[in-house]
Order: C-alpha cells, then sequence, then structure tokens
C-alpha cells in the first residue's frame, strides 16, 4: 500500500509538472528570439541586421543557436512544438537534478523536495533560452558528482566539453561551466584527494575554458557576459525579474517556498560544514553560489535549486533517519499536487501574479497584440511606431518590415532607461519624440496612462486603434499619417475583468478618457463595458467622478447601472463610490 501511495504521489506531482507548463505564452523575449532565428536562416549571419530604431551596440547574438533551434520547431508545429520542446527541457533538467539528490533513496519525503523544486522553478517556467542553462549546469553538477570526470572517463569528458560548447551558443550563463569545474579544482586543493585527480581537474578546466571560445563570437562571449553583469547592476532595480525574491511584491508560491528552501539550504550548509567541511568542500562552495544568486534577483531562483542539488545529496543520511509515515506522507502530497493542478486549470493559480499566464497553450492577448496584428494590415499605415518594449518581438515576428522602436533585447542602460522614461512620462516621450519623430505609438494603456492621455488630446494626432489593452495613435502630419484607417474602439471583448490584468487594462481606459476629456469615447467604453459580467470598482469611481464633475446624467447613468456588478471592493472604497452614485447632483 505504502509503495502504491508513493507512487500516486510521483503521478500526481508529474501531472502537476506538465499542466504547469501548458500555460499561455506571455514572456515577450521568445519572439525576438524566433524572429532572429529566421534572420539568421534567411542570411547566413549569426549577428543578423533588422530594422529597430534603436540601436545598442554592445549587443552580441550569443543565444543564435538557440533561435535557429526553435525557429525550425515552430515552422514545423508552432507554438505548439517549441512547448513541447521547453517541457522536455525542463523533464531533462528536473530528471538531473533529482538523480544528483538521490532523494528518491530518502522515501516518500522525496517528493515533497520535488514539488518544493517544482514550484521554485516554476516562476521560470518561460519560453526563454535561459532553460537550457538549467539543463547544461543540472547535467554538468551530476558528472562532477559522479567522480568519473577526475578519473579521467572519456565518455564523460567528452559529454561535459560538448554541452560546454552547445552552452556557449545559447545562453549567457556559459560563464558557470567554468566556475563549476574551477570550484571542483579549490575543493580538491582543500580536501586529501589523489594527485593525478588534481591534474585531471585542472587539465579539464583548461578544456572548459576553451570550449567557452568554440562559437562564431570567440572571446566577445566573455566581453557579452561583462557587458550584461554591468547592464544588471545599472538597473537592478528598474526591471522586476532583477528584484531580490523578497521584494517581488506579487504573492507567487514559488516565491514562497524558496525564502523556506533558502533557509534550509544555509542550515543544512552548516550542519555538513560541521561535520564533514574539507570532504565536502565542493559541495558547500556549490551551495554558498547558490544562496547568494538565489537571493540576488528573482530570475536565479531555479540556481538554487540546481547549485544545492550536492547538498542535498549529501544531506541524504541524516534525512534517511528522519521518515515520516510513508503512507500518509505520499497520500499528503498527491492531495497537495492535484489540488495545485486543479487551480492551475482552473486559472486560479496565476491570479496573484495579475492572471499571466492562464492555463493552457496560446498566445496571451494581453501580454502580445494579437489583435492588433489582425488590424494593421488592412489600415494601410505605414511609417515608424513608438511601443511598448513587451510587444516589440512579437511585432518584428508578425511584420519583419515595420519600423519599431525597440524589443527587449536590453544591454546598454543609459538609451534603456530613457525608454523606460518615455513609455511612462509624457514629458521623456515628448523629448525622444523630438529626436525621433514617431509616425505613430502603441501602448499599453495600464503602463503608459498619462502618455495615451496626454497624446490623446493634441489635435496633430487621432486614436486609429484601441482593444481592452492597447492604444495605437497616429500622426496626422507624417505621411500616411492622416489616411490611416481608423477602427471603432474596442474597450471590451469579451474579457473577464475579474482577472486582474484585465481590469487593471479597462480601469486605466476609463481613467484615460477621463484625464483626456473624451466623452464620446468614455461613453463608448462604458457602454462596451456594461455587458462584462463584472467590472473593477476603480473604473466605476473614475466614472462617477467625471459624471458628477460634468454634470452628465448620461454618464451617471451608465455608471450606476455598474454598480451591481463590481467586483468586491474594500469596505470603504465600496463605501465611497456609493456615497458618490447617492449624492444629490
Amino acid at each position: 500500500m505504502d509503495a502504491f501511495a508513493r507512487r500516486l504521489a510521483w503521478i500526481a506531482l508529474g501531472g502537476l509538472f506538465v499542466l504547469l507548463l501548458c500555460h499561455q505564452w506571455f514572456g515577450p523575449d521568445i519572439w525576438y528570439h524566433l524572429y532572429l532565428g529566421g534572420r539568421i536562416l534567411q542570411t547566413a549571419s549569426v549577428q543578423p541586421t533588422d530594422h529597430l530604431i534603436l540601436h545598442q551596440a554592445s549587443y552580441v547574438n550569443t543565444y543564435w543557436l538557440f533561435q535557429v533551434a526553435v525557429r525550425g520547431l515552430f515552422a514545423l508545429g508552432g507554438i505548439y512544438a517549441v512547448s513541447l520542446f521547453f517541457l522536455a527541457l525542463w523533464a531533462v533538467a528536473l530528471g538531473a537534478w533529482l538523480a544528483t539528490t538521490g532523494l528518491r533513496r530518502t522515501g516518500a519525503g522525496a517528493a515533497a523536495a520535488a514539488l518544493a523544486a517544482v514550484l521554485m522553478c516554476q516562476t521560470r517556467f518561460e519560453q526563454r533560452p535561459e532553460v537550457l542553462s538549467y539543463v547544461f549546469l543540472a547535467l554538468q553538477i551530476f558528472w562532477l558528482t559522479a567522480g568519473k570526470l577526475e578519473s579521467g572517463d572519456l565518455k564523460s569528458w567528452l559529454g561535459f566539453l560538448a554541452v560546454q560548447v552547445a552552452w556557449t551558443n545559447v545562453h549567457g550563463y556559459f560563464a558557470l561551466g567554468p566556475l563549476l569545474v574551477g570550484a571542483k579544482l579549490a575543493a580538491s586543493l582543500l580536501s586529501s584527494a589523489v594527485p593525478a585527480h588534481r591534474r585531471r581537474l585542472a587539465g579539464l578546466f583548461a578544456l572548459t575554458l576553451l570550449a567557452t571560445l568554440a562559437s562564431p563570437f570567440g572571446w566577445r562571449n566573455w566581453e557579452e557576459v561583462a557587458v550584461l553583469a554591468r547592464f544588471f547592476r545599472q538597473m537592478h532595480h528598474s526591471v522586476q525579474e532583477f528584484l531580490p525574491p523578497t521584494q517581488v511584491p506579487a504573492f507567487v508560491w514559488g516565491i514562497q517556498i524558496f525564502e523556506v528552501y533558502w533557509w534550509a539550504i544555509l542550515i543544512g550548509g552548516f550542519a555538513v560544514a560541521l561535520r564533514a567541511a574539507r570532504r565536502e568542500a565542493f559541495t558547500l562552495l556549490l551551495a554558498a553560489l547558490g544562496l547568494v544568486l538565489g537571493m540576488a534577483a528573482q530570475r536565479n531562483i531555479p540556481l538554487l535549486v540546481f547549485l544545492s542539488a550536492p547538498l542535498l545529496a549529501a544531506l541524504g543520511p541524516v534525512l534517511a533517519r528522519f521518515r515520516p509515515p510513508g503512507l500518509a506522507t505520499a497520500a499528503a502530497l498527491a492531495g497537495a499536487s492535484l489540488l495545485l493542478a486543479a487551480s492551475v486549470v482552473s486559472g486560479h493559480f496565476y491570479r496573484p501574479t495579475g492572471g499571466v499566464p492562464g492555463f493552457g497553450i496560446g498566445e496571451s492577448r494581453y501580454a502580445y497584440p494579437v489583435l492588433f496584428c489582425d488590424y494593421l494590415p488592412a489600415s494601410g499605415f505605414s511609417g515608424s511606431i513608438f511601443n511598448n518594449p513587451g510587444d516589440g518581438g512579437y511585432l518584428e515576428f508578425h511584420f519583419p518590415a515595420l519600423r519599431l522602436y525597440a524589443d527587449t533585447r536590453f544591454v546598454e542602460a543609459a538609451p534603456i532607461r530613457e525608454y523606460f522614461a518615455a513609455v511612462a512620462q509624457p514629458a521623456a516621450f515628448a523629448l525622444l519624440e523630438q529626436r525621433q519623430h514617431f509616425d505613430a505609438l502603441l501602448l499599453r494603456v495600464a503602463d503608459s496612462p498619462y502618455v495615451v492621455s496626454h497624446w490623446l488630446r493634441q489635435p496633430g494626432w487621432k486614436l486609429a486603434y484601441a482593444d481592452l489593452h492597447r492604444a495605437f495613435l497616429v500622426n496626422r502630419h507624417t505621411e500616411g499619417g492622416e489616411s490611416a484607417i481608423s477602427q471603432r474602439p474596442r474597450f471590451y471583448a469579451g474579457e473577464d475583468l475579474a482577472v486582474p490584468v484585465n481590469g487593471a487594462s479597462a480601469t486605466a481606459w476609463t481613467g484615460i478618457l477621463v484625464l483626456s476629456e473624451n466623452r464620446p469615447y468614455l461613453r463608448l467604453a462604458l457602454e462596451q463595458y456594461s455587458a462584462a459580467p463584472a467590472v473593477p470598482s476603480g473604473l466605476v469611481k473614475f466614472a462617477l467622478e467625471f459624471g458628477r464633475g460634468h454634470s452628465d446624467p448620461e454618464i451617471l447613468s451608465l455608471t450606476k447601472a455598474l454598480r451591481p456588478r463590481m467586483l468586491p471592493t474594500p469596505a470603504n472604497e465600496a463605501k465611497a463610490i456609493d456615497r458618490l452614485i447617492q449624492a444629490p447632483p
């Protein structure tokens, strides 16, 4: 019975793992990688040119091999083939982690550790090349702890070096490879290792360094690592994934578990150090590196998982002494996995992060301008566009000749700071527009409410397109601007406004139309939102204030009709809205 319960726990965990990777695409980077992969195949150049207005001379396309691979998969099976590819890569990475830890030998508690690892890594279950770094990191750690490299096993050496060459051509974390071997060599000097083993490790270290140059870019790979490290230091507090996990505002399962896991690894490291510091020097060095990197940035959470794997193996004999009741533990883990799986399928798992991504493979309409891409070909517009960085890759993939300002290839701090400021601040955008003379701007309303509202008031600009999440404004004075076909704004098209990102955009649109004093569009937006089963309170409040301030009975009537469908709201805010409704004209 115990064996059956354990199998059930692992099956439930496996099902949760698969479901967590069956989500809508939401990350901006994958599309520029697909675009560049196509350009590489067209031009036979690993550093292909593009049509972006913002040029960053420091960018080196170290991801070229990944880009070619995913573009080939996309050509074969679209996003389903690429999603399956990422699922397989994560399975390999976590499988290598499990093999290194040896947790399967510690009883039912192994599934609990695996569940924690899956939930922590889930914070990076995104279509990005870094997943290959986790695969290669996990494999190299497995080889370094297996003892075959220092004994001179030829197959292990060839596999290790082949992984390093591949790693060098897909992601900047390749620098961790020589660091791992260097740590193993340093640990051998601290322990009573056989001299021949040290010599072999020194040779492996030299060959691993040479493998990092096995790229079309050669030594420029390391130059790009330095560029990205400098960018990270300069933009540390401007990009959410660069923030320490403890400073990420959203409640996310993986981050909460990370905090507990971090302290557990720290305590476990001290326990191993007191018991066998010299013998476990490599294990302790990797764990210390994982603790530092994991706490440095939210994007590094999986690094703690993989770098602490040898420490879990060292703690295995201790953990084996504290076996909880096998049947009860396995049943509890299976139940927890099944409950989490149900929350993933229902979408509630993602609500704390705003509802992005959602369950089911596809394209997120919040993350990508899907509807705008349906409008653009028929609009007759041709010109330069100032765009939200998150939309850049998707647009250049679907419209390679379009003159966009930029995508999410961020490597130089000064122009990226200017870019971020222009997205959010009308004055900063005005300075950039004076230099670039954009023909149009396409912005996410939740990110750029003040920029959109300001330019809606400018007589030289017109709103040519709008959906729940985006506004497309065209400069009438530029070539083709006046003739660009306008589409009736669709502020609402059946989206669930109870999902936080959707509700935020609806509220932002209402605030934008109030700020810009655009009554016709505000009336249209309220009429469209009246079809929603539920509406956010901020939307109601903004519209009420406009109706009261302008003594507009029609706007007030439309807004009051939304009150019964207002989403649950803090009591004080609901009372304030009711006072506005009940106040005399």
